[in-house]
């Protein structure tokens, strides 16, 4: 995937973000919540149960992948792709404020991620890439092609929704769907809640009703932050050329022998003396006309 946006769009600049093992803001938040009320769709009504914290519902990183991380810091190093991490941020607040900051510095920035809750971050200069998407660009007209709502309407919507792997409850009963018909009907998230009873489907109305303070804490907990402590050093992410000898030790490690062959050194063509070739095809061409 490297390989093919460096040859697709040759950017001038480019960095990796990563998570940093630890608590973050968002789990200090989340302290706060002992229970929220969730929608049971057989009994067709709303019960209480216990928060267990943000992203409790979260399974361990698998193994396989595990032992693939320090691969790909060796790669990304190799590529002379710096590595860039906040203690107590989500990698998404870091490429949130770094976008936001290169953006208001007249840069075009391209955010690689398949996630759809980095669309909240498109506007005129900054745009999503997908790589498993064939490298699907979303602007503004694209997300909301996509998700059916602006890029500024993209967080009320997720605040309604929920996030079930994160564990966000969001508003219950009010699905993909009814978070769409709902923020493009009244604008904003705050001003649904306003006129929540004017709501007609049932559930829609009582969960908005219901529920207004952990459907704004929904909302602060998907927001991603664009004020991390974080500055943004554009010299040191420059694009450069390849560690080829790293490389090289890397993809003989792993025996990736089609990456070893695009490594090996060009042959070096150089200029041939033909000066005596051409002094014998002379002499023979004489002899042969001779002996005509």
């Amino acid at each position: 995937m490297l390989r093919k946006l460096r040859s697709d769009f040759n950017p001038e600049y480019l960095a990796a973000v990563f998570d940093v093992a630890g608590p973050t803001f968002r789990d200090e938040q989340a302290k706060s919540v002992t229970s929220v009320r969730k929608f049971d769709i057989k009994t067709q009504s709303f019960k209480e149960v216990e928060y267990l914290g943000y992203k409790a519902q979260r399974s361990e990183m698998p193994p396989d992948l595990v032992q693939q991380v320090p691969y790909i810091r060796r790669a990304l190093e190799a590529y002379r792709i710096p590595i860039l991490e906040q203690q107590g941020f989500e990698a998404d607040d870091v490429i949130g404020t770094l976008a936001r900051k290169a953006a208001e510095d007249s840069y075009e920035v391209l955010v690689v991620s398949s996630d759809k809750d980095m669309m909240q971050l498109v506007n005129e200069k900054v745009r999503v890439l997908n790589p498993p998407k064939d490298n699907q660009i979303s602007d503004p007209a694209k997300v909301e092609e996509t998700l059916g709502v602006r890029p500024d309407q993209v967080i009320d919507v997720m605040a309604l929704r929920g996030d079930s792997i994160d564990n966000i409850p969001g508003a219950p009963g009010i699905g993909d769907k009814g978070s769409v018909e709902i923020i493009k009907r009244f604008g904003t998230l705050e001003n649904a809640l306003d006129h929540a009873a004017e709501v007609e489907r049932k559930t829609y109305r009582e969960s908005l009703l219901n529920n207004r303070d952990t459907i704004l804490w929904s909302k602060q907990m998907v927001t991603i932050d664009q004020n991390v402590a974080i500055d943004l050093h554009l010299e040191t992410m420059k694009a450069g050329e390849p560690d080829s000898d790293s490389l090289r030790r890397l993809f003989s490690e792993l025996e990736f022998t089609t990456l070893l062959k695009e490594l090996a050194p060009a042959i070096e063509i150089k200029e041939t003396d033909y000066r005596e070739l051409n002094r014998w095809a002379k002499l023979n061409r004489s002899s042969r006309c001779k002996r005509n």
